[in-house]
């Protein structure tokens, strides 16, 4: 196995990885958001350059694939992750593979659906267009939307309140609310959270305050 064939500390890395990945196999390949994910208790000792090298001998192996979304962010995939999916994948697939998916049960998905954010308009869409509308009273971020905010070292619970208070506040109608707070996490309203943290206060990788434990 492919796998044999690494060091014992990316073995190590590749076995964490596989606990951290969606169901597709697909995850971030930001070296810091892996060291603070696949090793919670030792960001002290792991370092974003030991993990950016684990990261290429897995790929050397042909153990995970390394790629960029439209947008430009890496991306990963393990390779043959063979999982049970449940849900759309949160990370956008690698153009480069094809666009169907073999689950553990043998069946062929009929296309991997990602949140892929497309802004060409002109392009034709598969499924009918959703009706602009005023957020749910019951909406709320998702999964997804926690990813974001830890990439970008945004206060989740805050940055969701201002978006609720900007959207009602303002009367916007959008067609879909998930989407929409992506993107502004990604922009205006992760700048607007991340100048609202207190400056001298060490923050989780979700922005929010580390307790301090006496």
């Amino acid at each position: 196995m492919a796998v044999n064939n690494l060091p014992w500390e990316a073995e190590l890395f590749y076995r964490r990885l596989m606990s951290v990945v969606d169901d597709y196999g697909r995850y971030s390949a930001l070296p810091q958001l892996l060291v603070s994910r696949c090793y919670p208790l030792q960001v002290e000792k792991v370092t974003k350059a030991q993990v950016a090298k684990w990261m290429k001998l897995c790929s050397a192996q042909g153990l995970i694939v390394l790629y960029e979304s439209v947008e430009g962010k890496p991306l990963l995939e393990i390779q043959h992750f063979n999982q049970r999916t449940r849900t759309s994948s949160k990370f956008p697939a690698n153009l480069g593979t094809p666009d169907k998916c073999i689950t553990n049960d043998g069946h062929m998905t009929a296309v991997c659906v990602d949140e892929v954010e497309d802004e060409d308009d002109s392009k034709p869409k598969t499924k009918a267009r959703k009706r602009p509308h005023s957020i749910p009273d019951d909406w709320k971020p998702n999964s997804n939307h926690a990813t974001i905010a830890e990439e970008e070292g945004v206060n989740l619970e805050r940055a969701a309140l201002d978006f609720a208070d900007w959207a009602v506040g303002g009367g916007k109608t959008y067609a879909c609310w998930d989407r929409t707070f992506s993107r502004g996490l990604r922009g205006w309203l992760g700048n607007s959270a991340k100048n609202k943290q207190t400056s001298g206060v060490t923050l989780d990788p979700l922005g929010k305050p580390l307790k301090e434990w006496k």
